[in-house]
């Protein structure tokens, strides 16, 4: 409500009025039947406008097409916005029943494994910032020493793979999307649901989402010469055993 973003902001009613009308009057913002204001998705649509999204999301599109068809998993994209993960792109998987994750949902970065391996990723200055804003917030993502942990153990797999905080059941495949110099740009991510009408053990549908990463990561520019922070194929530490 109006009061509610004034109190939050620390303004009047009257300071804020016109700022909002501007906004709902732009198409940011519109108004519920009970009269409280919630944000559409025109900054969502704006951010796809920007060319390294808009890119990023042509590249992954048809590799997270063919994806989900050989995984018979639903897939996401993620990118970092500030201390929250964005998902810029969702592909359902081909089967009836399957878990998605809405376009343009915004969630806490340590709330998701997307996050977790974005934020391993990060340059060290802004990782230990973020990590500070989320200790002192006491968000609940366990101690300084815990998130540390977590974050370490995601860069030095490469990935992270764990049981969804979200979904009881739901076991999250996170790897990194990288652009021409190597940088994680993105986070491409299987939200793995077990169920009899699906073909492929997890352990394949692993596979294929790191190879689905590293299709996306080469068409942004990111070879196989300077590939030096590639996941081994050889390598067999999976955290699970089917």
């Amino acid at each position: 409500t109006q009061t509610e973003i004034a109190t939050g902001l620390g303004r009047s009613i009257h300071e804020i009025y016109r700022i909002l009308l501007l906004l709902e009057k732009r198409g940011y913002l519109f108004r519920t039947q009970s009269d409280r204001f919630r944000l559409s998705l025109k900054l969502f649509e704006l951010a796809h406008m920007h060319p390294p999204v808009n890119r990023l999301v042509e590249c992954a599109l048809p590799v997270m097409r063919e994806l989900t068809a050989n995984a018979d998993q639903s897939c996401h994209l993620v990118v970092r916005e500030g201390q929250n993960a964005l998902v810029v792109l969702q592909i359902d998987s081909p089967l009836p029943m399957r878990y998605s994750v809405a376009l343009g949902s915004h969630f806490p970065i340590l709330e998701t494994s997307s996050g977790a391996v974005l934020l391993a990723h990060s340059n060290r200055a802004e990782r230990d910032r973020i990590v500070e804003r989320i200790v002192a917030a006491g968000e609940g993502q366990g101690t300084r020493e815990e998130i540390e942990a977590r974050l370490n153990e995601v860069a030095r797999l490469g990935y992270e793979m764990r049981a969804s905080l979200a979904v009881e059941g739901c076991t999250n495949i996170s790897m990194p999307v990288r652009d021409h110099v190597g940088a994680v740009v993105a986070a491409l991510t299987v939200p793995l649901l077990p169920q009899k009408a699906a073909r492929f053990d997890r352990q394949t549908v692993f596979e294929r989402t790191r190879t689905a990463a590293e299709k996306i990561s080469g068409a942004l520019g990111w070879g196989e010469a300077n590939s030096s922070s590639r996941a081994d194929p050889e390598r067999r530490d999976y955290p699970f055993s089917d």
